[in-house]
């Protein structure tokens, strides 16, 4: 049996899933090809608010990547993601008082979009980053995404800014460089890094402060206002189950991690266990579906072994998991990797 990923999981709002429809449509491929496998049919990927969970937003890029092999994919899936394709985020960054405020509204207001990434802001004297954190394994699909995102952003940038000071932006990017890079150096003028640690835009601090000539503050109160809304109805504002996962998720493999999350909530580990009992959870059913949820994207999206993942996991000895595994699933974590493609230890 698969273990699903609840539509709760969601990670990426199914309005970017129908641009790659359209996009691909306009190239003469049938959404059928671009779909298959991911359980989504068109009209869904068009309901409002509607998300796609990890499992679906991965087969969904592999579908596109296997219909274009290019390697400047990311790239060119990028240049079209522009201020208007990010809805009510996009309005309110483009409308701020300042680029400072536009990227503090980006990163309280992300999730409305995506939990792909968490995004913050870092100042570090005369430089400053916006540093993108990857949430999840996205394996062999990483600089896809990384290109598209960072694509995404210089595409913003010039729409807002026009010609960028190019040679003031480095790009630091996780992955080893690419022979479509040269080209993108080549054409922007930027500056770029590649297997660094984080994926990173860094620019002058002095940026921050820069007003934007596209500032409108009564349209900036409207757009934040509907992504406060977008962000409630997604589940992320004050959700004490949500806020649990997301910090539990860090300390799988930790001692003590229920300590730790709820020093990091400000409660006391009898509070929490209160506040999830009036949720109907349990820390422990939380980590447990943390885990089986995790195990799967590892074994079908990584190459890590079968004994990393289980380290990953907090299970000091991986017999347990291998246990915990075939409980969820019926099978053990190498006959469910081996039986779905990824033929990795």
């Amino acid at each position: 049996m698969t273990v699903a990923i609840p539509t709760s999981e969601g990670v990426l709002l199914a309005h970017y899933g129908e641009l790659l429809c359209r996009l691909q449509g306009e190239k003469g491929v049938s959404e059928a090809r671009v779909l298959e496998g991911t359980g989504l049919t068109r009209a869904q990927l068009q309901e409002p608010g509607r998300r796609m969970s990890l499992a679906a937003t991965l087969q969904l890029l592999r579908n596109v990547q296997a219909i274009d092999p290019s390697p400047d994919l990311g790239v060119r899936l990028g240049v079209p993601l522009n201020i208007g394709s990010h809805g009510f985020l996009g309005y309110a960054f483009q409308s701020s008082r300042t680029l400072g405020e536009a990227f503090d509204l980006a990163v309280r207001y992300l999730r409305t979009r995506t939990s792909l990434f968490d995004i913050r802001i870092e100042r570090d004297g005369e430089q400053a980053a916006l540093v993108l954190d990857e949430r999840y394994d996205l394996g062999d699909l990483t600089q896809l995404v990384a290109d598209a995102v960072i694509t995404s952003i210089l595409s913003i940038g010039q729409q807002m800014f026009g010609v960028m000071l190019a040679r003031q932006i480095t790009l630091n990017l996780p992955y080893p460089e690419q022979q479509h890079h040269q080209h993108w150096r080549q054409k922007t003028g930027l500056n770029l890094q590649f297997g660094t640690a984080w994926m990173q835009v860094q620019f002058p601090a002095a940026w921050l402060d820069m007003p934007l000539s596209t500032a409108d503050p009564s349209l900036a109160a409207l757009a934040a206002a509907r992504c406060e809304e977008e962000l409630r109805q997604a589940g992320e504002s004050n959700d004490i189950v949500s806020r649990v996962r997301d910090i539990a998720r860090r300390h799988l493999a930790d001692e003590n991690s229920l300590e730790k999350v709820a020093n990091e909530l400000h409660l006391t580990t009898r509070t929490l266990r209160r506040r999830l009992q009036q949720a109907d959870t349990s820390y422990q059913k939380l980590v447990e579906q943390l885990r089986q949820r995790l195990a799967v994207e590892y074994l079908l999206h990584s190459q890590r072994s079968v004994d990393e993942i289980a380290a990953l996991l907090g299970y000091s000895d991986p017999s347990n998991f291998g246990r915990a595994f075939r409980r969820w699933t019926g099978e053990s974590p190498r006959e469910y990797r081996t039986g779905r493609g990824n033929h990795h230890g």
